[in-house]
């Protein structure tokens, strides 16, 4: 973080921090029971509800007495806090009004009322993609966490199940994944166009990261397994067949691929993570295509950064399309041995594929071996 940075958020928190006490001590904060207290902390702060893993921490604190400014001053001096004020107070340019063609604003399926980009025509998409690179949009402080949290572990650990001999992490960030598989043995490369991530690598992984985009990086193709959480969603479709091909000629025969996928409506393995909740995503997703609406903040930008949405079955063809093949058996195990842990992280996690790339069935027998039946 920079020194103008840590000066902003020093000076925001403090308002915050002031502004807390004065709206703690008016609005009767104090009768409200603990688990409402933690909802109004988290909506007020956070701008979200309360995750699983933080009602438990937080509710386990207040029950041993620890004070309700305690929980305050904590959430405030998170990483998640801090990337929010930045986010606030650090914002993008707007492209919204470069193309007013392509953007308009319509109501979701619960009355929200929302902006998308119509993406007519595959141009579009590289439009797009071009003033996500111009702009620097994963280049400001907030995008994303360099934290290693408990998400960052335990897709460590489902990693070493298939007991690979070389990981390759695509989109690794700063590489908190791949310091958890260095604690577990397990060495790995990571890749990554974030120059902002690189510079908060962690030690440990910081010369076993690639900066720059995977179809221009010379790498060798000696991976097993391929890691992809958080990536394919952002990628260009027009560009993803690429990206899938060079996966492909990197992964070893008999290797497998990762995905935490955001794919909208029914799954035939981890049913409906994401609602359709578009109406103009309808007639793309019965027919199984690439979505056209793509939704967008205020200004112009594809919310979470997901350029591509598409439904389960789009998403699986363009992967066997490429000569993966998908494991739903393996799926269906490691849902049955981690969901509660990945929906205790976030619900979204449970909504992940395993690829396979010639991988023989007594390859595959021993891994779901190691796996509940």
């Amino acid at each position: 973080m920079s020194i103008l940075e840590r000066r902003l958020l020093t000076s925001i928190s403090r308002k915050i921090r002031n502004w807390f006490l004065r709206w703690a001590g008016l609005s009767g904060l104090d009768a409200l029971p603990d688990a409402r207290f933690l909802e109004e902390v988290y909506s007020r702060l956070l701008g979200r509800s309360v995750d699983e893993t933080g009602r438990s921490f937080y509710l386990g604190s207040l029950r041993q007495g620890k004070p309700r400014l305690d929980v305050v001053m904590n959430i405030i001096q998170s990483e998640e806090f801090t990337n929010r004020v930045i986010r606030e107070n650090m914002p993008v340019i707007s492209i919204r009004l470069e193309r007013p063609d392509r953007y308009r604003s319509v109501r979701d399926i619960h009355g929200r009322e929302t902006w998308i980009f119509e993406a007519r025509e595959a141009a579009d998409f590289d439009w797009l993609e071009s003033k996500i690179v111009e702009n620097g949009y994963y280049e400001k402080p907030g995008v994303w966490s360099f934290i290693l949290t408990e998400d960052k572990r335990l897709h460590a650990e489902i990693v070493s199940l298939f007991a690979p001999s070389l990981v390759l992490d695509f989109g690794c960030a700063n590489g908190p994944v791949m310091k958890s598989l260095l604690d577990l043995g397990i060495p790995s490369q990571g890749v990554d166009i974030s120059r902002l991530a690189l510079a908060k690598a962690f030690p440990e992984v910081r010369e076993a990261i690639h900066l720059g985009d995977l179809l221009s990086l010379e790498l060798q193709p000696r991976f097993d397994f391929v890691l992809g959480l958080d990536i394919f969603e952002h990628l260009n479709p027009n560009k993803l067949p690429a990206y899938l091909s060079r996966l492909s000629g990197l992964l070893e025969n008999g290797g497998f691929l990762y995905g935490n996928i955001p794919a909208i409506g029914r799954d035939e393995v981890f049913g409906e993570i994401f609602e359709s909740y578009l109406r103009e995503w309808e007639d793309d997703l019965k027919a199984g295509r690439l979505f056209s609406a793509v939704h967008v903040d205020a200004e112009g930008y594809p919310y979470n950064g997901h350029v591509i949405a598409a439904g389960s079955d789009w998403w699986t063809q363009q992967f066997e399309s490429l000569g993966f093949r998908r494991e739903a058996a393996i799926e269906s195990a490691l849902h049955r041995k981690y969901d509660q842990a990945l929906k205790r992280i976030h619900v979204a996690r449970q909504a992940f594929f395993v690829f396979s790339k010639n991988a023989d069935p007594r390859q595959k027998e021993r891994l779901l071996q190691r796996l509940p039946t």
